[in-house]
């Protein structure tokens, strides 16, 4: 893997959590202030942030984006 493959796949990951919160804001009109919900964010691994992007187009609210399976 060259330096810029590497690059823009860490870049992606890191940049990912920051979008699925302004994506929740655009959805739901309200920033993400609970705590809980910002450590899972910063600590999902990219599956999860996958997921989460997916969930967020149907969610009805921002507990259902976050749901355990």
């Amino acid at each position: 893997m060259t330096i810029a493959e590497q690059w823009k796949q860490e870049g992606e990951f890191v940049g990912s959590p920051k979008i699925l919160q302004r994506q929740i804001t655009k959805r739901f009109g309200k920033r993400i202030t609970d705590m809980n919900v910002q450590e899972r964010l910063r600590k999902a691994t990219p599956e999860q942030l996958d997921l989460w992007a997916e969930r967020i187009l149907d969610a009805k609210s921002v507990d259902e984006v976050f749901k355990d399976n």
